[in-house]
């Protein structure tokens, strides 16, 4: 697994934050190394955390000798702080008496950021030497033909360095006036699949001859965003069975063959790795024989032109992506299939926890305002959309009265409170204090009134339990439409509308819009 070390630096005269920070730290392949210490002469420009506990006139003379990705948080005293620049320089401001527990929820908030940057920086350098370990041409094309990225092997063979082939299109690259490429590339686009060819590339030292295999590149929304390709060498080859040897086992996925008639005729070196499988013992073999002993009882998910299969291991599951592409002969005739089985276990992972972290408020655990609008597409095809503006009373009061944790305890309290009342409802939280339900079903106006109140009432219980949040209440803004025209933000705006009257009504109370 991989590990790093990184750093963090407490300036302070006392010893008390170091325990409670390293406390905060939670196992994983990022580790840290904690100091405390009251000089800023020692070795600390290199740390990735910075937390400052003494006051200093000056922050940006500290922010310009700090790394430019490292964080810095700054603990003042409201009534006599001596620094000038705090509000600019810092990256995070904390008020004494500072909270415990809060600090430490930050201090786990900013690692995970960074174990994320490490892990997009780790997957990006698990692409770069993976391309440059294979024996083929690689390369990463955008919409307009420009090569957004290659491997050693492209360079090598098209004699210049990377920086000179990086954001160049075709005929720079290879020294010619026309794109002997581009005809293949509008038909990958057209496809919208994998295909492959034998193509004649025109270059400064002659023609070359490649057997090129190329496939779009699909955005989060389904759109074309590039190609990319693999390039095999073929001017010299003589024997092409012993180039498709080296094609296959170059491979970082496991790959198989099977003719028309559904025997297995070949597999690669990383198949026999994946399914502990020797290939004298599969080739020859019924597809369907063992693909059946391999997954028997897993089921399979369809997605695009790809499957997922889930396989149990002893420590969790790895997950494989199965594509099947046809093999044509010379006729276009359908002489065999490749199936290409990839292990996305890692990736799945990432993906899960990138789209989860971008999707979730951190606080709360519910949706937050980016989901919320992704949610309803710009002409709903709901029946009815209703949604409810809460808005909390006297929250900031309580804030600045008893402090951010109170604050933050009061703001879990009501997600939980929506939870339970809209179980089956899309809740989110789209600033400090202000949240926002939406049914997409038919219901009646006096039953969104009467759950509203419900959830009114229900605040006010869990409020009651704390002393310190007894002055809290909540208001309710009510807006709902069944013109499928209508736009998800005039239906909040008439929501808020709606919730101004009942503040200025006398709040602690739910109103429809008119």
């Amino acid at each position: 697994m991989y590990q790093e070390t990184r750093k963090i630096t407490i300036f302070s005269e006392h010893t008390g934050l170091e325990p409670l920070i390293r406390s905060a730290m939670e196992k994983g392949p990022v580790a840290y190394t904690i100091s405390t210490t009251s000089s800023m002469q020692t070795d600390w420009q290199d740390s990735d955390i910075i937390l400052c506990d003494i006051p200093v006139e000056e922050l940006a003379s500290v922010k310009k000798k700090m790394r430019s990705d490292s964080y810095l948080l700054y603990i003042y005293s409201p009534a006599d702080d001596i620094c000038r620049d705090k509000d600019t320089a810092a990256d995070e401001l904390f008020a004494r008496p500072v909270s415990k527990d809060y600090l430490q929820k930050r201090i786990r908030h900013i690692c995970g950021e960074i174990k994320l940057r490490a892990d997009e920086w780790l997957s990006s350098t698990y692409l770069d030497v993976l391309i440059d370990s294979m024996p083929d041409l690689v390369w990463f094309k955008d919409n307009n033909g420009i090569h957004v990225k290659v491997n050693n092997v492209f360079c090598h063979t098209v004699g210049k360095e990377r920086k000179d082939v990086t954001g160049k299109d075709h005929c720079t690259i290879w020294d010619v006036e026309v794109d002997d490429c581009e005809a293949t590339e509008a038909i990958v686009r057209r496809e919208r699949r994998t295909c492959q060819f034998n193509e004649l590339v025109k270059s400064s030292g002659g023609m070359r001859q490649f057997r090129t295999y190329k496939s779009p590149l699909f955005d989060r929304d389904g759109n074309i965003m590039g190609t990319v390709g693999i390039g095999h060498d073929v001017t010299v080859l003589e024997n092409m069975s012993n180039e498709m040897e080296i094609l296959l086992n170059s491979m970082p996925f496991a790959i198989l063959l099977k003719d028309s008639a559904g025997a297995i005729v070949d597999v690669n070196l990383k198949f026999e790795e994946y399914f502990s499988s020797r290939r004298d013992d599969v080739i020859g073999r019924p597809f369907h024989e063992w693909h059946e002993s391999m997954f028997h009882g897993l089921s399979s998910v369809k997605k695009n032109d790809t499957e997922e299969i889930h396989l149990p291991e002893d420590d969790g599951e790895r997950i494989l992506e199965i594509t099947h592409e046809p093999i044509y002969d010379i006729f276009e005739s359908i002489v065999g299939e490749l199936t290409i089985y990839r292990d996305i276990t890692e990736e799945s992972l990432l993906k899960e926890q990138l789209n989860n972290n971008s999707n979730t408020d951190f606080l709360t655990g519910l949706c937050n305002r980016r989901f919320f609008y992704e949610y309803f597409s710009e002409t709903h095809s709901y029946e009815q959309i209703s949604i409810l503006y809460v808005d909390l009373d006297h929250f900031k009061m309580v804030n600045d009265t008893y402090g951010h944790q109170i604050g933050d305890e009061a703001l879990i309290m009501v997600a939980a409170t929506l939870k339970k009342c809209f179980p089956d409802n899309l809740i989110a939280r789209i600033g400090g204090d202000e949240f926002l339900v939406a049914r997409t079903e038919p219901v009646a106006e006096e039953e969104l009134v009467r759950q509203a109140d419900m959830l009114i009432d229900g605040l006010q219980d869990a409020f009651n339990t704390n002393s310190c949040m007894k002055v809290l209440s909540a208001s309710i803004g009510i807006a709902y439409t069944t013109e499928p025209a209508k736009k998800i933000d005039d239906l909040i705006k008439e929501s808020d509308i709606a919730l101004y009257k009942a503040k200025q009504s006398g709040r602690s109370r739910c109103c429809v819009y008119r």
